[in-house]
């Protein structure tokens, strides 16, 4: 069990270098012809990390009664929902570009959306911002994390996320692991969450078991683990589609590696500050660019004279950037804050005395 909640920089910089990877992605061609690569991957990282995250914060005060289920619940609906509705707009409008003004339909969806039900229609499970369903998965993961995962020993977390490993491996069969998210392939989402989220609940239960020694050269590692990140992210999906084995081994084998590495490292001065900076910002840009990013390619097919070179692409890119800084610090964080003080418990000097009196 972990003794504490620590802040693992290098994990931060991975966060960060995944989101970029994703939006890189989704840039819809703006950007030129760039190949499609295997950072789809990136979203089993984003698993990985919350499986070490949320056992490094949460399995202690989980395990012992600290905190309830639903409390713990409730904060990861704090920690994922401001910035994710604050996308749901520039979704609306996209949807609208494309589909139609249907005002029954755009409410729909609206609600749909805000309650993660995945939609059965056209534009995808959740089409006003389609890497939301990442956080669909991620949401039940914490949910199955709090009741039930935190009381499995490691030998059947490793247990679960080799069988889970198996589905989507299954389901790969044929192409590669970008699946989960495609009406036919929805159910993968389960086995693709539960296998990385598993491996990082193991990875930060074993760190506990062997913690690191005073971390020399933290800052040369965590920059090679970045790298090492974004050359990987960049192997082009051609290269292996239709052997899915090479992703099973990335994400059962490599990544695990790298964030065990990074978790045994420790940064400082501009790298620890610039590492922390990409974890701020990650966030938002996963889950702000896709609309974004949609919006500009529909309203180019609608007619809008908007350029669509390389360097608009990355005028756009840098002004998401700059985007995802400002409502990380002055949106996210501050509402963040606030809902934390209202949820908070009360003192019981703080209570009423009749209440005082009931509860005695």
């Amino acid at each position: 069990m972990n003794t504490g909640k620590r802040f693992f920089t290098a994990i931060e910089a991975l966060r960060g270098l995944a989101a970029i990877m994703v939006m890189f992605l989704h840039t819809g061609g703006t950007l030129g012809p760039i190949p499609v690569n295997i950072s789809y991957l990136a979203v089993d990282l984003f698993f990985l990390l919350s499986g070490v995250v949320l056992a490094s914060s949460y399995e202690r005060q989980l395990a012992t009664g600290q905190i309830s289920p639903a409390r713990f619940l409730l904060q990861r609906i704090i920690r994922l929902y401001p910035v994710y509705l604050l996308s749901l707009p520039v979704g609306l409008v996209s949807y609208s570009i494309q589909f139609g003004f249907d005002y029954l339909t755009l409410a729909s969806l609206l609600l749909r959306a805000i309650l993660f039900i995945p939609n059965a229609g056209t534009g995808g499970a959740f089409p006003l911002n389609g890497p939301s369903w990442s956080l669909f998965f991620e949401l039940w993961a914490g949910v199955l994390f709090s009741i039930l995962l935190v009381r499995l020993s490691s030998r059947s977390l490793l247990a679960i996320a080799l069988g889970t490993a198996g589905i989507t491996l299954y389901g790969a069969v044929g192409g590669n692991f970008d699946i989960g998210h495609q009406a036919g392939y929805f159910g993968f989402g389960f086995s693709r969450v539960l296998f990385s989220f598993s491996l990082g609940i193991c990875l930060q239960r074993f760190h506990e078991l062997r913690p690191p020694n005073a971390a020399n050269r933290g800052n040369t590692v965590g920059i090679f683990l970045c790298g090492c990140l974004i050359v990987i992210t960049n192997i082009p999906a051609s290269t292996f589609y239709g052997f899915p084995y090479f992703d099973l081994f990335i994400c059962l084998v490599i990544f695990p590696a790298i964030v065990w590495v990074a978790m045994r490292t420790r940064q400082t001065g501009f790298v620890e500050l610039a590492f922390r900076w990409l974890g701020i910002v990650s966030y938002p840009i996963y889950i702000l660019h896709a609309p974004i990013f949609e919006l500009l390619h529909l309203l180019r097919q609608k007619g809008f004279d908007l350029p669509a070179s390389p360097a608009a692409g990355m005028v756009v890119v840098i002004a998401i950037f700059i985007m995802a800084g400002i409502v990380a610090t002055h949106f996210d964080e501050p509402v963040r804050k606030k809902l934390k003080i209202v949820i908070a418990p009360r003192p019981a000097s703080e209570l009423p005395a009749e209440s005082r009196a009931g509860a005695s």
